[in-house]
C-alpha cells in the first residue's frame, strides 16, 4: 500500500505539477473547480473568453487578464461563483475598453430601485416575465454589489429571507425598501436587497 503515495509523488514530480503545500485530494478539487469555471465561461459565453485565465487555490478562484467591458468583468465573476466548491473570487480582470458614455446608464432610467439607489452605476432589470427579479445592482467598476427581488411584505414576514438566499454569491447583509403603491398590484410589495459588499461599501450608493 505504500507504493500508490510514491507512484503519485514521482507522477507529479514528473508532470511538473506542484501540490504547493495542499493535500492531494484538494489538489484535485481544484483542478475541477478551475475547469468547471471554464466551462461554465463558455457556457455563458463570457466574451474575450482566451484572454481570461482561471487559477484555483483552496477553493479561491483567481481571475487574470483582460476583458472589454466592465459589464464582462462582472459577468465572468458571476459565472465563478455558480460553480459549486467556490469560496471566494479575486477578480483581477482588466477592463481594457472605456463603455460608451450611455452605456453605464442605459438599463437604470425606468429602475424603481434609483428612488432608494441613485448612486448605483447600473440596474439591470429582472428577466422578462418574472417581474419579482431579480434585478442586479453594479459600481461604476462593473462590480456586482447586490441582487434584489421583490416581494409581498406578507410573505416576507412569513417566511423571512430562506425564498431568496439561494444567491450564487455570498450575502453580506439585507437591505428592505417598500414599493410604491401600483394599482395592479393589490397587495403591499418591498425591494429585498442581498448585499454582496459590506455596509460600508453599500452606504455609498444611497
Amino acid at each position: 500500500m505504500r507504493l500508490l503515495p510514491i507512484l503519485l509523488a514521482v507522477t507529479l514530480a514528473a508532470s511538473g505539477c506542484s501540490l504547493a503545500g495542499r493535500t492531494f485530494g484538494r489538489y484535485v478539487d481544484d483542478k475541477v473547480i478551475a475547469g468547471g469555471v471554464k466551462v461554465r465561461l463558455i457556457a455563458d459565453r463570457v466574451p474575450s473568453l482566451s484572454r481570461v485565465t482561471v487559477d484555483v487555490f483552496e477553493g479561491t478562484v483567481y481571475l487574470t487578464g483582460s476583458v472589454d467591458t466592465p459589464e464582462q468583468k462582472s459577468d465572468a465573476e458571476i459565472a465563478a461563483w455558480k460553480i459549486d466548491g467556490v469560496e471566494q473570487v479575486v477578480n483581477d480582470l482588466r477592463v481594457t475598453r472605456d463603455p460608451a458614455p450611455s452605456a453605464a446608464v442605459a438599463s437604470t432610467p425606468s429602475s424603481p430601485l434609483l428612488e432608494h439607489l441613485p448612486r448605483a452605476a447600473r440596474i439591470d432589470p429582472p428577466p422578462p416575465g418574472d417581474p419579482r427579479g431579480p434585478s442586479l445592482v453594479y459600481d461604476a467598476a462593473g462590480r456586482l454589489v447586490a441582487t434584489v427581488y421583490t416581494v409581498p411584505l406578507q410573505k416576507l414576514g412569513q417566511r423571512g429571507f430562506n425564498d431568496w438566499r439561494a444567491s450564487s454569491r455570498p450575502i453580506d447583509h439585507v437591505s428592505i425598501y417598500p414599493v410604491g403603491a401600483q394599482e395592479d398590484v393589490p397587495e403591499a410589495q418591498c425591494h429585498l436587497v442581498l448585499w454582496h459588499v459590506s455596509q460600508t461599501e453599500a452606504a455609498l450608493f444611497r
